[in-house]
């Protein structure tokens, strides 16, 4: 397989943005909307999605911080925007094995009350529209497969090619993807984007910065019998089923009188090889303050995604030649507030309206792209990350340090602690089996509607690949396989929240089911010996959520 011979078509725009999520969405938005009101000449605006619909990949909680959307949209829009309910009561607790103890008290930037409880599939799904109606042209089933350059500029966007089999040969419907040509390419692809990643490697974009920190959320949607008098209340807890070493928590929200979504965020430093990330999430559903909350529930959707929780000191360069990071691409997530939104849409604000200046002055180059971080570090929410800088790096030292450095934080608006605490990459952080208390185990699956097995889950992600084309996740040395297995017991079988690797014992070698993949990338992250690679499969695959 030889694409680089390959004729393709090239598409000239004046502006590609990489995955329609809310950053890029609002980038494209807030531009051709100035654009418009300046009644400057309209710029051509592109957004490509890897999923099979705008929205198809987009989960969260969620719980908004909605005060950024005001400097977005109109207040018909804001009228009209797609939302569950609004918090009504918030509860945060800490979890033992069989009871829990509420904090009675919790700082003011973590209270919510009033906010908004969304879907994220449905607002990126109508924030996708507004964008088409102002102009963008929004295409889904478009992977970007690798950054195009002249020089060290970035100069747009190489499509996945569609119709390769798996042994590498054209099938009968070949069609080989484009080179999209762009004065700017804008990436907000999401938490460890593929190009993002790429692009950051190659211009060394985070050099000096901490090494992100990333969590695996885990979520299902569960209609529950009708209780309307629960619509709006939110819980967030942390201690059990974690261990008091890994940072993380739980999330049950009711989202409507009959539908309730829960989740668990595992922070990807955790230490013990024997985690099973989705048999916590089941340890911690059976507990009993979450168990009666879903009682009589049946799931009705599931999913999982990775979150950048590294916060200030892990947000790379925002911008460089030819291309600028936004939202969850960035590092852009508040772990103390447990929210990003809000600071998706404030960096696509932000780029959006450097995007205008550049479009306005005929001028694209570095040193006018670099208005983009600028803007945004005016912004509250950098405000904010910054106050918190060193909350989420000192848990690498354990619960109780952890919330001392967060409540210094909040109390002395971010003079303490003082300086800047550095950390290691996730996988560095994994111990031998044996090195750690075992995690708890999960309950056991039964005809019980609340507690599924894995793959049954995984039924409700609407998850589907071509199968019969190239294997879209790699293990890199497939020989040292053995000495994980032998060191950590094949971690890839549990840290996976899709169940793509399976270990064949009898050959000590592990079995990849690509077509599982939720497009997580936590076993990119996680693996111990960095020994998996996870590029983009052709359009249309991976999870279909809907109100995820």
């Amino acid at each position: 397989m030889n694409s680089d011979t390959i004729q393709r078509d090239v598409i000239e725009v004046d502006v590609l943005c990489v995955g329609a999520g809310t950053a890029s969405l609002a980038t494209a938005l807030r531009f051709l909307r100035r654009c418009t009101a300046a009644n400057a000449t309209k710029p051509t605006v592109m957004v490509i999605e890897k999923g099979s619909a705008v929205g198809a990949h987009a989960l969260s909680g969620a719980v908004m911080d909605p005060a950024p959307l005001a400097d977005l949209l109109t207040a018909e829009e804001l009228a009209a925007m797609p939302v569950e309910t609004q918090v009504t009561g918030e509860t945060m607790a800490r979890l033992s094995p069989t009871g829990h103890t509420k904090v009675p008290w919790a700082p003011p930037e973590m209270h919510a009350h009033g906010f908004p409880i969304i879907s994220l599939s449905k607002f990126t799904a109508w924030l996708g529209g507004l964008a088409e109606a102002a102009g963008a042209e929004v295409y889904p089933d478009m992977p970007g497969a690798e950054l195009l350059f002249e020089g060290e500029r970035v100069v747009g966007v190489r499509l996945r090619d569609k119709g390769w089999d798996k042994h590498g040969h054209k099938r009968a419907h070949f069609e080989a993807g484009a080179d999209i040509r762009a004065k700017v390419v804008v990436l907000g692809e999401g938490a460890c984007g593929y190009l993002t990643e790429k692009l950051k490697a190659k211009k060394n974009l985070a050099a000096g910065k901490n090494p992100q920190a990333y969590a695996i959320g885990i979520k299902e949607l569960l209609n529950v019998p009708a209780a309307p008098e629960r619509v709006g209340q939110i819980f967030h807890t942390f201690g059990y089923p974690l261990d008091s070493h890994t940072y993380g928590g739980g999330f049950l929200y009711r989202m409507s009188a009959t539908r309730v979504a829960v989740g668990l965020v595992t922070a990807l430093d955790y230490a013990p090889a024997e985690i099973n990330t989705h048999d916590l999430f089941r340890a911690f559903k059976a507990h009993p303050l979450i168990a009666k909350e879903i009682e009589g529930g049946e799931v009705c959707g599931y999913g999982a995604k990775v979150l950048p929780e590294g916060g200030f000191f892990a947000v790379p360069e925002l911008a460089t030649d030819g291309a600028l990071i936004v939202g969850d691409a960035a590092g852009l997530l508040d772990s103390v507030r447990l929210k990003g939104l809000h600071l998706a849409v404030q960096s696509g604000i932000a780029a959006g309206d450097t995007l205008f200046d550049c479009w306005q002055q005929s001028d694209f180059s570095i040193q006018a792209l670099q208005a983009y971080p600028t803007r945004f570090q005016q912004t509250q929410g950098w405000k904010d990350l910054h106050k918190v800088r060193n909350a989420r790096a000192a848990f690498k030292w354990g619960m109780l340090p952890g919330v001392m450095a967060t409540g210094m934080s909040l109390m002395t608006k971010g003079a303490l602690p003082p300086g800047r605490i550095n950390r290691d990459a996730d996988y560095a952080g994994m111990k031998k089996l044996g090195a750690c208390p075992k995690p708890p185990a999960p309950p056991r699956t039964n005809s019980s509607k609340q507690q599924l097995d894995l793959l049954t889950d995984l039924f409700h992600s609407g998850t589907k690949h071509e199968e019969d084309q190239p294997a879209h996740l790699h293990i890199l040395q497939p020989e040292r396989c053995k000495e994980c297995i032998v060191n950590f017991g094949a971690p890839c079988t549990r840290f996976c929240p899709a169940q793509v690797y399976e270990l064949e014992e009898h050959e000590q070698r592990i079995r990849i089911q690509a077509s599982n993949c939720l497009h997580c990338k936590t076993c990119q992250i996680k693996d111990p010996l960095q020994n998996i690679e996870w590029v983009t499969p052709e359009g249309g695959g991976g999870p279909v959520y809907h109100e995820m």
